[in-house]
């Protein structure tokens, strides 16, 4: 009788353990998963100035009435955000002035450029 009593309580712990594993594993797994499907935004810095400063060099040098050059100056600025926030989105990223960066983010000006032009 004395023999079983130190077998019982050596299943318990072992089966304790296992289960404390089992438990530790799945956790793991979650994380990993949730890393897999929800990934961290990227950075990424735009010369958001320097997009503006060339439209406004275009539209300063057309010939058109001040009416036409603010409503292209209005559309410009809808279609700049609608792009920039369709980038972001698509892109999974959150998008940074390039002054605000130092170094390490990827610039996306020239593809924004070309996003406009189309």
């Amino acid at each position: 009788m004395s023999d079983s009593k130190p077998r019982i309580v050596l299943q318990t712990l072992v089966r304790g353990f296992l289960i404390a594993m089992l438990l530790v594993g799945a956790n793991v797994a979650a994380v990993t998963l949730w890393q897999i499907y929800n990934p961290a935004p990227r950075i990424v810095s735009l010369d958001l100035n320097g997009i503006v400063r060339a439209f406004i060099a275009e539209t300063a040098e057309s010939d058109l009435p001040d009416a036409d050059k603010r409503a292209r100056t209005e559309a410009f600025a809808r279609d700049l955000e609608t792009a920039l926030r369709g980038l972001a989105a698509r892109q999974h990223s959150i998008i940074l002035a390039a002054p605000a960066v130092i170094a390490g983010a990827p610039d996306i000006t020239e593809a924004v450029r070309k996003g406009l032009a189309e």
